[in-house]
């Protein structure tokens, strides 16, 4: 009698162990789908092309594979196991070789932590305490940081939580966000955002022009 329940105890733990791993894969499968129809919707408010090309993973954000986009503006998405990433970007015709990230110092791993004479200082003492900020060019960097930068978190201050990485590299600004918003209301907040991203491409294009 003992070990017929102690084999039931067993037998219930384990199919209690498959239903849980079924039930989690059936999560991500529908989180996967709301993913898709997001960026569905939020291409035809912006008249995005529809026909997007795959590309094999991302140099400059290695943890970003299954990278979609279209040659004008961009949004880039990927769905991994553990986490989700909404990726904006946007492409410009700045062809100097201009790098820049910024990323919260607080998302960072222990492995992947900068050392210090990686860390730019931008003589702006809350991107240096909070933000790794790495750059081939400070004046630059600097410039970018004060009018772009901070005026975007100010301005985006409700969902800033999200905020993973921001990329400034050659002619393309990439904006990535740790997981798609499910409120309704962040719909018009990225889609702004959005508008605002390819403001600053332009900025950058003109002051590179006026300064080559």
């Amino acid at each position: 009698m003992l070990t017929f329940v102690l084999n039931l105890i067993v037998f219930l733990a384990v199919l209690g162990l498959v239903l849980f791993i079924f039930y989690f894969r059936i999560t991500a499968l529908q989180e996967s789908k709301k993913v898709t129809n997001y960026l569905s919707v939020l291409n035809r408010k912006l008249n995005l092309q529809e026909d997007f090309s795959r590309k094999s993973g991302n140099d400059w954000l290695p943890k970003l594979n299954g990278v979609y986009e279209n040659r004008d503006l961009v949004i880039e998405r990927t769905i991994q196991e553990k986490y989700k990433y909404l990726v904006i970007s946007l492409s410009f015709q700045n062809q100097n070789n201009f790098f820049l990230q910024i990323t919260p110092q607080s998302h960072l791993k222990g492995k992947e932590k900068p050392e210090e004479s990686q860390i730019i200082q931008t003589g702006l003492e809350s991107i240096d305490n909070e933000y790794f900020v790495s750059s081939n060019h400070l004046e630059n960097t600097t410039q970018i940081i004060q009018d772009f930068f901070l005026p975007i978190q100010n301005k985006y201050k409700q969902i800033w939580f999200l905020f993973s990485t921001f990329l400034v590299f050659q002619n393309r600004i990439t904006f990535v966000l740790l997981s798609v918003p499910t409120k309704l209301k962040y719909d018009l907040i990225l889609e702004q955002m959005v508008q605002d991203l390819y403001q600053l491409a332009k900025t950058i294009e003109q002051n590179d022009k006026q300064t080559s």
